[in-house]
């Protein structure tokens, strides 16, 4: 390997190709969590869109409120992707059941 390219940052990211990033131990749990913490936010704005949509409805603003829903739903499965993903590199697998897309990315 050579040592211009494989260096580690604070966050546990080996970074050895230009195209992409190795993770180590640290770095897996460090991602980990983060997905957690963004599928927590994405969780917190789908809660609030469907409340929001709840006292909308029927109303001509309505449809921004899906949209809030929508969108906080299609975060939440790119999260899931990520986390599988990154499980998957590391040969671990999904071990959460299938629920909802906020259920199945928390962990």
């Amino acid at each position: 390997m050579n040592s211009e390219l494989s260096t580690t940052n604070a966050s546990g990211f080996l970074a050895t190709d230009p195209d992409g990033v190795v993770l180590d131990g640290d770095g897996v749990r460090v991602m980990r969590h983060r997905l957690h913490e963004l599928a927590n936010a994405f969780t917190g704005v789908m809660i609030a869109g469907g409340l929001l949509s709840q006292y909308l409805e029927g109303g001509s603003l309505e449809h921004y409120a899906s949209d809030i829903c929508e969108g906080s739903e299609r975060g939440c499965v790119l999260v899931r992707e990520i986390r599988s993903q990154l499980l998957a590199a590391r040969g671990e697998v999904e071990a959460t059941p299938k629920g909802s897309p906020a259920d199945s990315i928390q962990g």
